[in-house]
């Protein structure tokens, strides 16, 4: 299992982030995580990318705990895990290439290497003709593609997206979903997507999760969660469905 999350709780003082969460993810699945907002799911991420310290259980990444990692050890399981935050965070002074280039160099690939790499990460989210321009330049979409080009460039074992379109335009969600229907459809990535999406776990993911209150309360293929609608998250997302 190329990740394992085991029974972990996280606390914000008498806040109740994450309640016992349990949940697998195997190279090159698609896991879709879904839940109101405050559940818990972004909490989640940031616990698996060692942003976010966990009070109790543990989280094995290809088999190693994630917790007693010291600082360079966490550096390199950050090499192998690409997150893509809902806000970009790309460098306004730098053009789309350099934001890409940046963490490969920093993490010693060769130049001309990295250069090859970032390019080809940029022609997977269809953004090769954009790589001089700056995040100014670009709609929200753009930014989005180029932040999990940035991710991807990485080559990561496994990906980690927290809501990648909940700071789009409505107008401007569908092309960051195809970009991560096509990710899905490779299955050289692990992919791990906080998301509200209902069509697009439908149509991408392997399994969805489905949080509320801090817990995991249902966990299948999609079909199956949506259909048997055991939990009143899933009775939700299901009438979305039918709408």
């Amino acid at each position: 299992m190329l990740l394992h999350v085991d029974k972990v709780h996280k606390r914000y003082g008498r806040r109740v982030a994450l309640a016992g969460v349990s949940l697998s993810v195997a190279p090159g699945e698609t896991v879709a995580v879904m839940g109101p907002s405050g559940c818990g799911k972004s909490t989640l991420l940031r616990c698996i990318h060692r942003l976010t310290p966990w009070d109790e259980g543990e989280i094995y990444f290809d088999g190693a705990p994630v917790g007693p990692m010291r600082p360079a050890e966490v550096r390199r399981l950050r090499r192998q895990i690409g997150f893509v935050f809902q806000h970009f965070h790309l460098i306004e002074r730098l053009t789309v290439l350099d934001n890409i280039l940046l963490g490969l160099v920093l993490g010693g690939v060769p130049k001309e290497e990295a250069v090859d790499r970032a390019r080809s990460a940029l022609a997977r989210v269809h953004l090769q003709a954009e790589e001089s321009l700056y995040p100014a330049q670009l709609s929200g979409g753009q930014r989005q593609r180029v932040a999990i080009a940035r991710a991807l460039a990485l080559a990561p074992r496994l990906m980690l997206l927290d809501e990648p379109t909940a700071a789009l335009d409505p107008i401007l969600v569908g092309e960051v979903l195809e970009v991560m229907e096509d990710l899905a459809r490779t299955r050289s990535t692990g992919m791990l997507v906080v998301t509200h999406e209902v069509r697009f776990a439908m149509r991408a993911a392997d399994r969805v999760v489905l949080m509320d209150g801090g817990a995991v309360v249902d966990d299948g293929p999609p079909e199956e969660v949506f259909a048997r609608r055991r939990s009143r998250i899933a009775q939700s997302y299901g009438r979305l469905l039918v709408s």
